[in-house]
């Protein structure tokens, strides 16, 4: 692995005071040093902005103010879009990260398209979970994940690192399908490139609170249904996505 290549951190942000800080401190202490930060403020009403010139002046910290609110999917495409990096990595604003992230994430990339990580759960200031992909069920799919990918959305964003290249044949993101993200599709494209590699060690701190804890009891109902769809076997829904998505991969050559 060369410590020589730029690896640009990508975090979009909406009303991101209360965490902000710790997560861009967290990332700004990595062990791997030849790093940017560029973030994309989706019309933040509170002092998030105010931060971001703040670490802007300490340590160079690239970000726009958007005219409009984007929502998240547009935001991240944004946010990637400042990026000068040959790497990419994607961040939330109200996670931490552990210090070697990056420096592990770079040297098990190799000739994969993109890699992620497990994660662990914080809630209240304490983990409560040891891994993310044990606690959802999802470590089969990630260590399979040429087989599950089109299906089940085992990859979270936060976890992830991709070459620049990825960016050419995903964008524009395809309209998705109700609850599907960005991270939903770049996994899939990866897949159809050079692949993608799953690092089973817990990279990142996903902070639990009130504004996500109903996102994460609807993901642990989706996950139920995905479970008993996948043991049903050939299931409709599933496929007619995975041909959904196969025609757009099929006019991007992919």
């Amino acid at each position: 692995m060369s410590r020589e290549k730029l690896v640009s951190i990508a975090l979009p942000v909406y009303n991101g005071e209360k965490y902000i800080r710790e997560q861009l401190d967290s990332i700004y202490n990595q062990t791997y040093k030849n790093i940017e930060v560029v973030v994309s403020d989706d019309c933040s009403t509170d002092g998030t902005v105010k931060i971001l010139e703040e670490y802007s002046q300490k340590y160079g910290l690239k970000y726009c103010v958007n005219e409009k609110n984007l929502g998240l999917n547009k935001n991240y495409v944004q946010a990637a879009s400042l990026a000068s990096g040959e790497y990419i990595a994607f961040s939330d604003c109200d996670d931490i990260w552990l210090p070697e992230k990056i420096e592990i994430l770079m040297e098990e990339l190799g000739d994969f398209t993109m890699v992620h990580s497990d994660s662990k759960f914080l809630k209240n200031g304490e983990i409560i979970s040891e891994s993310m992909k044990r606690t959802k069920g999802q470590i089969n799919y990630c260590l399979d994940s040429g087989k599950w990918v089109h299906y089940v959305n085992f990859v979270t964003g936060h976890s992830i690192l991709f070459k620049r290249e990825l960016l050419e044949k995903a964008l524009p993101i395809p309209k998705l399908l109700p609850g599907e993200y960005i991270d939903h599709w770049l996994p899939i494209v990866a897949a159809r490139m050079n692949g993608l590699k799953y690092v089973d060690i817990p990279l990142v701190l996903y902070r639990l609170h009130d504004t996500n804890i109903t996102k994460q009891k609807n993901e642990k109902i989706y996950n139920i249904i995905h479970k008993v769809y996948m043991i049903l076997g050939k299931n409709i829904y599933r496929q007619i996505r995975k041909l959904y998505k196969d025609s757009i991969l099929l006019t991007r050559g992919l």
